[in-house]
């Protein structure tokens, strides 16, 4: 997919992510309600001039769908019998701005009754896991039917996003050594330049026309990679699938990053990362029986899996899949992101 959603928020808190994720994708879109003036920077007001960032509204049916997936959540959340988890990292009081042109009419009674006030501008104000679990689902109901990969540029709304993408699949035993699926975080490594605070957004933009053609073939492998790899449950099998996917996307990736050389400034690596719903034979693919899944493996140059936590039930793995989250690295993951993303996963789950 070339297209992307950013979510959760509508205006872009870090301006070098958004640099990075315009190297990405061709379009990034975001969810404006009507009647709302984004407070944007001039360089994002530059990088919607030219159509690059795009606003979009939400019609009735993807309202829809996302209430009936947020109220699936809601109940499954208040049943008595429910067994997974209610993450540790929802628990404090705290609130977020939620625009009822989001909302399906159908929640407004409840997101009235549920909202800590009203604010002077129109907004509710929401227990911040209930507004946070309804924007995902909304952000995911959009990139469905729209055909967008949904991205954000903060490793805690990536860990929430996870959380929801995998309908709250989760235990508290995050690490699990002998879990038979979970979540996993594929990194795309040596990819983006590490900073570029000082590069205009004129040039990304001038650039982004001038790459198009190499842009287009390292999102096609990648794409390809992603899909394989969540469905596969063959450990035999997920050997022949990194063989022949390795090559031709070290290659597609190779050949983007080379024509990104004159943006960089360091040698420190710059990622994304999309989270995968993957069975444990595909962590554990490259090494022995009882190898730790959590250990992150390198499937080739350029790219990383490991485990970030156990999922709770293998059955809900083999549901349809929400679009995945990526990630635009803002915040310098290291060279062994799944780790990082691992122990952000925790304290949201347990701490």
């Amino acid at each position: 997919m070339t297209q992307a959603l950013h979510y959760p928020t509508i205006e872009f808190n870090d301006i070098e992510a958004l640099k990075r994720a315009l190297l990405v994708w061709d379009r990034i879109y975001r969810i404006v309600p009507q009647g709302y003036a984004p407070r944007d920077t001039p360089e994002v007001r530059d990088a919607v001039s030219t159509g690059a960032v795009q606003d979009l509204t939400v019609d009735e049916y993807e309202k829809s769908q996302a209430a009936h997936s947020f109220l699936d959540f809601y109940m499954t959340r208040n049943d008595p019998n429910n067994r997974l988890v209610w993450p540790a990292g929802f628990s404090a009081e705290t609130f977020t701005r939620i625009n009822p042109d989001k909302i399906d009419a159908k929640l407004v009674p409840l997101f009235e009754q549920l909202a800590h006030r009203l604010t002077s501008d129109g907004f509710l104000e929401m227990p911040h896991e209930l507004a946070g679990g309804y924007m995902f689902y909304l952000a995911t109901s959009v990139a469905n039917r729209r055909g967008l990969d949904i991205t954000t540029e903060s490793s805690d709304y990536w860990a929430v996003g996870s959380y929801f993408a995998a309908s709250g699949n989760f235990t508290e035993q995050v690490y699990a050594e002998q879990a038979d699926a979970y979540l996993a975080n594929l990194a795309i490594d040596d990819l983006l330049p590490e900073s570029l605070g000082s590069v205009p957004i004129e040039t990304v933009l001038r650039f982004r026309e001038d790459t198009a053609e190499l842009r287009h073939a390292f999102q096609v492998e990648l794409q390809e990679l992603k899909d394989e790899l969540t469905r596969c449950n063959n450990k035999t099998h997920a050997r022949d699938i990194v063989a022949g996917f390795s090559k031709r996307f070290e290659r597609a990736k190779n050949e983007y990053r080379k024509s990104l050389g004159f943006f960089r400034e360091t040698d420190v690596c710059s990622l994304i990362s999309v989270g995968l719903p993957v069975a444990a034979a595909i962590v554990a693919l490259p090494v022995s029986a009882g190898a730790d899944p959590y250990t992150p493996l390198r499937l080739g140059a350029g790219m990383l899996l490991g485990a970030v936590s156990a999922l709770g039930a293998r059955e809900m793995r083999d549901k349809q899949r929400t679009v995945a989250s990526y990630l635009v690295d803002a915040e310098r993951l290291t060279r062994t992101p799944n780790l990082m993303l691992h122990r952000k996963f925790e304290e949201f789950i347990n701490d």
